[in-house]
C-alpha cells in the first residue's frame, strides 16, 4: 500500500462518486476504479458498496476512512516538522559550557533565543573546555562554550569575547594600593592558582608571562575550584591571577586589580562540529550575532 492509495480512497470516500473523485485527483476514472479494487484486494475487505451509478462506504470503509484521515494528517505533520527541523525551527540542542559562559554570554543569548525559537529545547551541561571538546567529538554535545584555543580544523568557531586576567589580592595587601599592577610587581609573591591539571593552557601562559617579565613565579597552592582560590586569597595566604569576571562574585576580603600591558587575555568562543546543521547551526550563528549586537564582542573587551 502506498500513500497515493490512501489519498485516492479519501477523495472517493468524500465524493461518493468515482467520476467526481477522479476529476478532483486529476486522473482518469478507470484508473481510480482500478486503484480502489487493488486497495480492497490488498486489505482483504470491501470498502465501497457499488450500487447502481453511485457508491457507498461499507462498515469497513467507514473505519478505514477514519484511519486514512489520521495517517495522512500524521504524514503531513511529519513532513512539516521535518522541514522545520531541517531549517532549525524546532529541535533539541545539548550545550556544553563553562562558568564564564554562564556569567558573561548566556544572559545575552539564552533569553533572546528562547523568545525567538520557543520550539527548540535547550539542555545545558557544565564541563571544562577539554571535556567539552571530547564530548563534541563523541556526539554527546551539539555545541560548546569553551576557552580558546581549540584543535584546529575540527570545529566551526566563533570567538565571542576576550576576558582580561587580573590580580586578586587580600584586602589590605600593600599592592592593593596600586590602581594597576605589572607582572614584575608579583615577582616572588606567593600565588594561589587554578590547578595546572584543570587548566594547563592558562597555567602555561602564566609561566610564559613571568619568564618574559624576568619575574619569579612562586606558586604556593593550586586548587581545582575557583572558589577555593579566592577563599585562600581572602585568608591572606597569597595572591592570584584570575579572569576579571570573578569580580562579580563579590567575595569579601579581596580586591581585584588589572594588569598593565602586555596583558593576559582569555578568549571565550562557541564551537560546533563542522557537520552540525539544523537547530545547532541556528543557535551557533545566533550566539555570535547576539554578542556582536550587545557590544560584548572579542574586540570590545580586548
Amino acid at each position: 500500500m502506498e500513500l497515493r492509495h490512501l489519498r485516492y480512497f479519501l477523495a472517493a470516500a468524500e465524493e461518493l462518486n468515482f467520476r467526481r473523485a477522479a476529476v478532483r485527483l486529476r486522473i482518469a476514472q478507470p484508473a481510480l476504479s482500478v486503484q480502489m479494487r487493488q486497495l480492497e484486494t490488498e486489505i482483504k475487505a470491501e470498502l465501497f458498496s457499488r450500487a447502481g451509478r453511485g457508491i457507498e462506504l461499507t462498515d469497513a470503509g467507514k473505519v478505514f476512512l477514519e484511519q486514512a484521515r489520521r495517517i495522512l494528517s500524521d504524514v503531513t505533520r511529519s513532513v512539516a516538522l521535518a522541514q522545520y527541523a531541517a531549517n532549525g525551527d524546532i529541535g533539541h540542542i545539548v550545550i556544553g559550557h563553562n562558568g564564564p559562559a554562564e556569567l558573561l554570554a548566556f544572559p545575552k543569548i539564552v533569553p533572546a533565543f528562547r523568545d525567538k525559537w520557543p520550539n527548540i529545547h535547550l539542555s545545558f551541561e557544565n564541563f571544562r573546555s577539554p571535556q567539552q571538546i571530547e564530548r563534541l567529538r563523541r556526539g554527546d554535545l551539539d555545541l560548546g562554550f569553551v576557552w580558546l584555543p581549540v584543535p584546529p580544523g575540527e570545529f566551526d568557531v566563533i570567538e565571542l569575547m576576550s576576558v582580561p586576567v587580573g590580580v586578586v589580592l587580600p584586602l589590605g595587601h600593600r599592592l592593593a594600593e596600586s590602581e594597576v599592577l605589572s607582572v614584575a610587581d608579583l615577582s616572588g609573591e606567593p600565588l594561589i592558582l587554578f590547578s595546572r591539571g584543570r587548566d594547563p593552557d592558562s597555567f602555561h601562559q602564566i609561566e610564559e608571562m613571568f619568564v618574559r617579565a624576568n619575574a619569579q613565579l612562586n606558586v604556593t597552592y593550586e586548587f581545582d575550584l575557583m572558589l577555593s582560590v579566592i577563599n585562600f586569597v581572602a585568608m591572606g595566604i597569597g595572591l592570584s591571577l584570575l579572569p576579571d569576571y570573578h569580580q562579580r562574585i563579590g567575595m569579601p576580603g579581596v580586591v581585584f586589580r588589572p594588569l598593565k600591558p602586555p596583558r593576559f587575555i582569555k578568549r571565550l568562543a562557541i564551537v560546533k562540529p563542522r557537520e552540525a546543521r539544523g537547530a545547532a547551526e541556528v543557535f551557533f550563528r545566533f550566539s555570535g550575532e547576539a554578542l556582536a549586537a550587545s557590544g560584548d564582542t572579542a574586540e570590545s573587551k580586548a
